[in-house]
């Protein structure tokens, strides 16, 4: 197993190659890509201090130094990458730059005031700093600096050029070869679908096809790709360790929340809009199903093997009777009314009352092709 080691103030902390896979998961399935390899690589380093505090918490001794010099790694190189981006704005005149820098001053003092706090840090202190920080980074990203990135692109701004010539005369943002490598393995992997691992994506195309769960409509096949991509992972959470498993869940749980709320919300949505004759009876399954996900509930959350396993076992069975056998007869009468379907998907979408990360767009585009091929 292959690890990455970052030098932090004369401390090495290693990165390990299963943290090294939730680092890639967590970076294209959030899609966090600006596209200015520079603010790319710093974002990335600040992730991967955030995920190292976040397996110190699996620990069951901490050294308080380590953290500390995590802390005041996080403070000071959030100081380098946020004076980058600042002289980006006020370069290219980016309008919400003032806005933007107030948000910088309010994270730096953040940290500060937890990077100078004594350092016997308990267990759960260190799990209110990890989620403020990883919390606010996601936030920013993905609201603030991609507002930036839009900016840019709708003004044809080249600040990679711009980065190029400062380093090119010896700006302080040079970055390090630990940065460079860090970079690299977290954008660049070998996996056929970004986000997805191939052992996983080889076992979606399988159940894909051996159930025939395709229904020929778009919005609703990668909601459902989705819900078997779960049904996946949970699976091989349940042959992990229990550090391991206890990851995973912690990635999933989540999203099959989600998937229940979106999903049905849509799925819904376009009955009603069509007029699908077996509409009540449809939404009384849904609603059968929703209770017995909620009086598992207590069980999922434990994330013990046998909660995970209860929660496969709930979401396999709805797929292969509810999503095979009453979605197929909802998707017959959608193919009847294609046209309306159509239109209905683009607005809820045009209107956000559903969206898809990228990684489940790459996901059905690669079912797709793979379904051409084979045909």
């Amino acid at each position: 197993m292959t690890a990455v080691y970052l030098e932090l103030n004369g401390t090495t902390i290693a990165i390990a190659e299963e943290t090294l896979q939730r680092m890639r998961k967590f970076w294209r399935e959030h899609d966090l890509t600006i596209g200015i390899e520079l603010l790319d690589a710093q974002h990335i380093w600040l992730i991967a201090l955030v995920f190292h505090l976040e397996d110190l918490q699996k620990m069951p001794e901490v050294n308080p130094q380590e953290i500390k010099a995590v802390l005041l790694e996080a403070l000071r190189y959030a100081q380098t990458h946020f004076m980058a981006e600042e002289l980006v704005m006020s370069e290219f005149h980016y309008p919400e730059s003032e806005s933007h820098t107030h948000q910088h001053h309010t994270f730096q003092q953040n940290i500060s005031n937890l990077a100078n706090a004594p350092t016997n840090i308990d267990p759960e202190s260190l799990k209110r700093i990890t989620t403020f920080l990883r919390n606010w980074l996601l936030q920013h990203i993905k609201r603030e600096d991609m507002a930036y990135r839009d900016f840019f692109r709708r003004n044809s701004i080249d600040a990679n050029s711009f980065f190029n010539q400062l380093i090119a005369a010896g700006s302080e943002f040079q970055l390090t070869q630990q940065q460079l490598n860090l970079h690299k393995e977290v954008t660049q992997h070998n996996e056929i679908v970004p986000g997805i691992s191939n052992s996983v994506l080889a076992e979606i195309e399988r159940m894909w096809r051996s159930f025939s769960i395709r229904l020929n409509v778009p919005l609703l096949d990668m909601q459902h790709l989705w819900l078997v991509k779960m049904v996946v992972e949970l699976s091989e959470a349940l042959r992990e360790n229990y550090e391991k498993r206890l990851a995973l869940l912690d990635e999933i749980l989540p999203e099959v929340k989600r998937y229940i709320e979106e999903h049905f919300t849509a799925e819904e949505a376009i009955m009603d809009a069509i007029g699908y004759p077996a509409r009540t009876e449809h939404k009384n399954m849904h609603a059968v199903f929703v209770r017995t996900i909620t009086s598992h509930g207590p069980e999922y959350i434990t994330r013990t093997r046998q909660g995970a396993s209860v929660l496969v076992n709930d979401l396999r069975e709805w797929l292969l009777s509810h999503i095979v056998i009453e979605d197929s007869k909802l998707a017959k009468f959608c193919r009847e009314k294609s046209r309306d379907v159509v239109e209905l998907t683009k607005k809820m979408i045009q209107e956000k009352k559903v969206s898809f990360r990228k990684a489940q767009i790459l996901l059905y585009q690669y079912m797709t092709d793979m379904a051409k091929y084979s045909s």
